[in-house]
């Protein structure tokens, strides 16, 4: 940048000494400077653009520009001025490892795929590398690919290990290689099927989609099991492979069909969910809807087919400690099948004891949700501290900058922290410490950000906000809340006695209001009667100031290809203080130079650097972050305390804010559809099974699952979120398969004769290696998410502890509550079914009568 600068003696008396104004500068610089266009000229046939060129074509150009004419001599630039060739005033500041460097942000498109990005530009970094010239260096800060990355890795690693413990289950249960394989096969054809549903709903492999799959996995098995342990159980009849296959699959499609949809009602209205949320889980939603509708096709077709060639009536395994282990597992399955049976015709015999106790333990395990805590997304250790600093007004950039340099220093007594990025404005420092990977370390980053924040508290002169790095929504503090209105005064004034509220929490940290007085200003209130007097013109007088203390720019400057601003200013020496105000001169009437003084007074005062609205109110934000308590639980608090404790004015209100505000509505929104979910699972169940009052027996099993889910989180420690919701959605649909295949092979038993209470203890009798065999299948796929310690590992593990604790117990209770509740129904649809009939033969009667 070329920059016109005044000489030592103030140039403003130097230009006054000519009889001219620093304004009259700035124009002169422009118009000596200057290309423009004039219009054409046409004679009808041809057309000639014109353009005025008064470019100037070397830096010593500028000298030999006319300032001004007095007393008929020409005042040219190198009169009153200097020319250097310099660089803009510098106005932020960048460290890494305590160095001054360069920082380059570089932020993917909305809709490109972030590892794409971050691969192909670290391909361009190592290109750039090699150009570099000697003691110049370019290191990578923070990539936030590296931590999608692992995340993603975790979750393949999760699904095969998943996969794994799914098939061991099952060889376990059937005792044969054949079968083990054809579940095994079935497994990750599903899978892989569904990528192709994937690519063409425009899905990526990411987290979301991925962990779906990892949820999935114990689901993709279910339906082969079902269908090979029921072709099994038909080959045991002595029936012919081929016969066996086709009447096994026939027999339980009905089943396995209003299975797999009452888990796809389930997860559908996932994909709608708007906001935020939404966009994290329509993903998520739609591929185990696709992934069951595969698994399905593939239990109808794949595994009938691989069971009639594969499956035999008589097997023949040789006598190793694995053929003897299965055997003696088996033969304690068969009593414990026995023992159900006949635990069963008790627990029918006592019906309403067993539903009260069922209740009973429902109604405990709700007393235990306050005591879990509430979070929107829990927080991840992604390897990374974000610190925010705002300084006191005024400093300068140095000033700040040496705050910077002091709290580095802080930073490098932790061991754990590698790398240090820090920028510096004119009131804020913002730093980035990367720390060491998280298994090479013994404490987290959250537990790394308290210690550091209560370190850094002995730095007077700044307000600071400490908070450890994570995946998802990161943007931010723990939580927000907005005060609007337009009663500057009393927002302002409940404003600070809100954050008096929050500082005297312990758990809140870097409590903090956006309402930030500026810099210290000096105001030039100008004395009317005098500028009218004298002849100033005052647009004129205020062009100057800025021309001389801030700089204005006068026009472009090109040169070997390039182009530099020119500006106007004083040199840094002449603007340090108050005093150069002094001698600056302004024009008056009759070309007379006024001092700017006689003309202005000073007035000291303060305002505030920045105004935020919204919805076109004034808005005022109070923020915190959150540590010791779970950061749902302290939002809810403080909303009822600022909103019921604070004397808030008319006109004034205060709501919660920031992500906290799209995270509810999100949430919000989760819970419609979890609830839409279970309103089409049962109408699905009710057109499978044609009756509105079956469908309730299996719904019964629902709080069943929810039990198990808060009993789960509480003994695993995790807090309620949005995650766990989901886990608990995933229930939703699992428990329902169990209670479907129960009532399935129930009303097949009584169109067969057998009465109501002898075709469910059948019933459980038949299904219940099936049952078992899928809930265990899902529990051990779901192992790996629930103990997993990668990267992400934070997030997917509230729903493995939801799900692995609400199967064990719906599992538990539905072997005995659905067919307790089926029982009673089917007495009240016998009631009303011999109502109904008493009722047609009185009107038959009466009519006879009426005859």
């Amino acid at each position: 940048m070329f920059r016109t600068q005044g000489n030592t003696e103030s140039f403003s008396e130097k230009l006054a000494e000519y009889g001219l104004a620093p304004a009259e500068m700035v124009s002169a610089v422009q118009n000596g400077n200057m290309e423009r266009p004039g219009g054409k000229v046409n004679d009808g046939q041809t057309e000639i653009s014109l353009r005025t060129d008064n470019k100037v074509k070397n830096l010593e150009d500028f000298y030999n520009i006319t300032v001004g004419v007095r007393s008929g001599r020409e005042i040219k630039v190198r009169d009153v001025a200097t020319v250097a060739d310099g660089i803009k005033d510098m106005d932020s500041i960048s460290y890494y490892d305590g160095k001054e460097a360069i920082g380059v942000d570089i932020i993917k498109q909305s809709g490109s795929n972030t590892v794409l990005v971050s691969d192909n530009v670290k391909k361009q970094l190592d290109f750039i590398k090699g150009t570099l010239p000697k003691g110049i260096t370019v290191d990578v800060v923070a990539d936030n690919s590296v931590s999608i990355r692992d995340s993603v890795d975790e979750v393949v690693k999760t699904i095969l290990e998943g996969c794994i413990l799914a098939i061991i289950i099952v060889f376990i249960f059937l005792r044969e290689w054949e079968s083990t394989l054809i579940s095994g096969i079935s497994l990750p054809t599903s899978i892989v099927t569904t990528f192709i549903a994937m690519k063409v709903m425009d899905f990526s492999l990411n987290t979301m989609s991925l962990m779906a799959l990892s949820l999935a996995v114990g689901l993709l098995i279910d339906d082969a099991i079902v269908v090979i342990e029921n072709i099994v159980r038909h080959l045991h009849m002595s029936k012919p492979p081929m016969q066996a296959a086709r009447e096994a699959t026939s027999e339980i499609g009905l089943a396995v069909m209003a299975t797999t949809f009452a888990v796809v009602a389930v997860f559908v209205p996932i994909a709608m969910v708007s906001g935020i949320i939404g966009k994290y889980f329509v993903e998520f939603g739609l591929t185990v809807a696709f992934s069951m509708l595969v698994s399905l096709f593939i239990s109808f077709t794949l595994v009938p087919m691989m069971s009639s060639r594969l499956l035999k009536a008589e097997r023949k395994m040789k006598k190793t400690f694995v053929g003897h282990f299965l055997d003696w597992f088996n033969d304690k399955f068969d009593l414990l099948g026995t023992s159900y049976s006949k635990f069963l015709k008790v627990v029918l015999n006592h019906r309403l004891v067993t539903l009260i106790f069922t209740i009973g333990i429902f109604v405990a395990s709700m007393k235990l949700l306050p005591l879990l805590g509430f979070s929107f997304i829990p927080a991840t250790d992604a390897g990374g501290i974000n610190i925010s600093v705002s300084t006191d007004s005024g400093l300068t950039l140095q000033a700040v900058g040496d705050k910077a340099k002091e709290i580095e220093e802080k930073l490098k007594k932790y061991p754990e922290v590698t790398h240090v990025y820090t920028t510096v404005s004119s009131d804020k420092i913002s730093i980035y410490a990367k720390l060491t990977e998280k298994q090479e370390r013994e404490k987290a980053a959250k537990q790394i950000a308290s210690e550091l924040r209560e370190d850094l508290k002995g730095i007077t002169g700044i307000e600071l906000a400490v908070k450890a790095s994570s995946l998802g929504p990161n943007e931010g503090k723990d939580v927000s809340f907005v005060i609007l209105g337009n009663n500057t005064e009393a927002m302002q004034a409940l404003a600070l006695k809100g954050k008096k509220m929050l500082s005297q929490d312990p758990h809140a940290k870097d409590v903090e209001l956006d309402l930030k007085t500026g810099k210290t200003e000096t105001k030039l209130e100008v004395d009317r009667d005098k500028v009218s007097d004298l002849g100033v013109n005052v647009s004129l007088a205020a062009t100057t100031i800025q021309a001389l203390f801030d700089g204005i720019d006068a026009g472009k400057f090109e040169w070997a290809g390039d182009r530099y601003n020119v500006r106007v200013s004083l040199k840094d020496d002449q603007r340090k203080s108050l005093d150069n105000l002094n001698g600056i001169y302004v024009n008056g009437s009759n070309d007379q130079m006024i001092p700017l003084a006689n003309v202005t007074k000073k007035v000291l005062s303060t305002s505030y650097s920045t105004i935020h609205r919204y919805d076109r109110l004034t808005q005022i934000e109070l923020s915190a972050n959150v540590e010791g308590i779970p950061t749902g639980d302290f939002l809810n608090m403080y909303t009822n305390k600022l909103t019921n404790e604070l004397d808030i004015p008319d006109g004034v209100f205060v709501k919660v804010g920031g992500m906290n505000e799209m995270m509810q509505e999100g949430f919000a929104s989760l819970v419609t559809a979890l609830l839409m979910g279970i309103l089409f699972m049962f109408l699905v169940m009710a057109m499978q099974f044609e009756s509105f009052l079956d469908p309730v027996a299996i719904m019964f099993s629902l709080p069943m699952a929810l039990i198990g889910a808060v009993l789960g989180l509480y003994v695993a420690g995790s807090e309620l979120s949005i995650l766990s919701l989901i886990g608990i959605i995933l229930l939703m649909g699992l428990v329902a398969k169990n209670g479907i295949l129960l009532i399935d092979f129930t009303k097949q038993k009584m169109n067969e004769g057998f009465e109501v209470r002898e075709a469910l203890i059948e019933a459980g009798s038949v299904r219940l290696r099936p049952i078992l065999m899928t809930t265990l299948a899902m529990i051990f796929g779901m192992i790996p998410v629930a103990i997993g310690s990668g990267s992400g590992a934070e997030m997917r593990a509230p729903m493995g502890h939801a799900v692995i604790g609400g199967l064990i117990t719906s599992t538990l209770l539905t072997l005995f509550v659905v067919p307790v509740v089926y029982s009673l129904l089917d007495n009240i649809k016998k009631k009303l079914s011999r109502k109904s009939k008493n009722t047609v033969s009185t009107y038959q009667t009466n009519t006879e009568i009426y005859r």
